[in-house]
Order: C-alpha cells, then structure tokens, then sequence
C-alpha cells in the first residue's frame, strides 16, 4: 500500500449536490477545477489504480444549513462497497439534543472515526456542553478529525455564508486536548492564518496530529516543512482534499521538495495506518 489519503470527500450525488451544494461554485473556483461525480466502484477503482487508501468523510451540518448532512450510515454504506480501500469516519451535528447517541452509532457501524468542521458547523468544540461526546469518542477509540484554519466553504458569499472562521482556530483544540486527553485528535489543513499555533498545539499535546490536506505542497510555508519533516515526522498524516485536490497532485508535489524517502513513507502511510490501527 502506497499511501492512506486522510482527507477524502465523498464524491457521490447525494454529498456534492446534498449539503454540499451551496459551497460548489466557490470550491471550484478555489481550487481551479471542475468537481467529477463518481459512483462508488468508480472511487474504488480510482484509489485503487493509484496504490492507496482513502478515509471518507462524513458531513452533518443540518442546525446551520438546513441541508440534511451525509450521514455515518451512509458513510458506511459507501465503505462496504469497497472495504479493502475505505476507511470510514462519520459526523456530528453538535446542535443536536443528544450528543452521545450518534457517537455511539458511529462506532457501531465500524467506522474508525469522526469527522468535525467547526466553523461550518459554528461551534467551539473546547466548551463543556461538547467534551461528553469527545469523552464518549475516546473512550470508543474512534480519531476526530477537525478542519481548521481557512476555508473556501462560504468564500465570496455575503457574509462568507454565515461561516465563522475564528472556530477553526487549532487553539481551540489544544484546550479540548488538555480537557480530554485521551482523544486522538487531527487537526486537518495547514492552518493558514495560525500556522504556528497549530504546530505549537501538536508539540504540546501528544494526541494532536497535524494533517496536510487542501494545498499543493509547493506553497507549504517553511516552518510548516521543518515541522512536519522533523520533530512532528511521526504525527504528521497525509490527506488530498479529493475531489477537489487529487492525491496525484499532491504527492507529486511533496516529491519534488526533496524529503527524505523514510519520512515521506511516515507521512503518507505509516502514521495513518498505525493510528487506524491497520
């Protein structure tokens, strides 16, 4: 196995045309491409072709867009198609009453984790009211994996879509790293404008990944290489952002920096894998 994608999106009609409508135009625009809709044996056979592995990516964001999400039910659906090549990661509308069901429903369902946006879903996931669920998730073994920094959701619409992006901030995960310590928690994208702070927040806490998703390695700033590459080679994963960043263009990308070949096979494979448990 070549490599395990940590970041993929759905590809299918019923996520980019469900509740990821809205956000098409500009995501598209962002990342210079037209999205493809793909069946799931197509997706398979993409991955597969390329020698990899991908984590799909559940979506619930009902109480703040009024669009049903893509469900951890139909997460994994979608990785029993196909289960030597997908790993599935469910979601959470945190707005609901009850936090602790959907969890538990998520990792009846076999899936390895759960996936947060919290500036979409317009929450501070360190606040009390949340730290039951992330308890529940740890104590469940499922990984939480949280977008931060910049997001294209919302670019250009008034008021960017009602996005707040301060909830993106990787500070917020290091206080719900101190408050449940037990919670593998990833820290999706480079965290653009808080670079920094998110590699500050992973060398502190132990339970804090950083994860590459959703930029071409060629604009990675360098503090973030140095990171990645050095003191963080063992907590940094690999993701694309596909469909709207191919696993091809990263990769291509990341060889042309020159990293060493063992710390590249960490990056792209081996962190993933051990903290999946494959």
């Amino acid at each position: 196995m070549r490599f395990i994608d940590m970041h993929c999106h759905p590809p299918v009609p019923e996520f980019l045309d469900g509740p990821f409508a809205p956000f098409l135009p500009a995501l598209e625009t962002q990342f210079g491409r037209k999205v493809p809709r793909m069946t799931p044996d197509e997706l398979a056979g993409y991955y597969r072709s390329l020698d990899g592995r991908a984590v799909i990516l559940g979506w619930d964001n009902e109480a703040s867009s009024g669009l049903p999400g893509f469900s951890s039910d139909q997460v994994a659906a979608l990785v029993a198609t196909a289960p030597d090549v997908f790993i599935g990661f469910g979601s959470v509308d945190p707005h609901r009453t009850n936090l602790i069901e959907p969890v538990e429903r998520a990792a009846g369902l076999g899936l390895a984790g759960l996936k947060f946006h919290p500036a979409a879903q317009g929450f501070d996931p360190s606040r009390k009211r949340f730290l039951p669920m992330f308890e529940r998730a740890a104590a469940l073994g499922l990984v939480c994996l949280f977008h931060t920094g910049y997001t294209a959701l919302g670019a250009g619409l008034p008021g960017g879509g009602g996005i707040q992006t301060r909830y993106a901030n990787p500070m917020l995960l290091d206080a719900l790293a101190a408050r449940v310590p037990h919670l593998q928690i990833v820290a999706a994208h480079p965290s653009w404008p808080w670079q920094a702070e998110a590699i500050a927040a992973a060398r502190h806490k132990p339970s804090i990944r950083l994860e590459l998703s959703g930029w071409s390695p060629r604009l990675f700033p360098p503090e973030l290489i140095e990171a990645c590459t050095g003191v963080l080679a063992g907590r940094t994963l690999f993701g694309s952002d596909f469909p709207f960043m191919t696993p091809e263009l990263w990769l291509r990308e990341w060889d042309r920096l020159g990293i060493d070949a063992a710390v590249t096979r960490r990056v792209v494979h081996d962190n993933a894998a051990e903290l999946l448990g494959l």
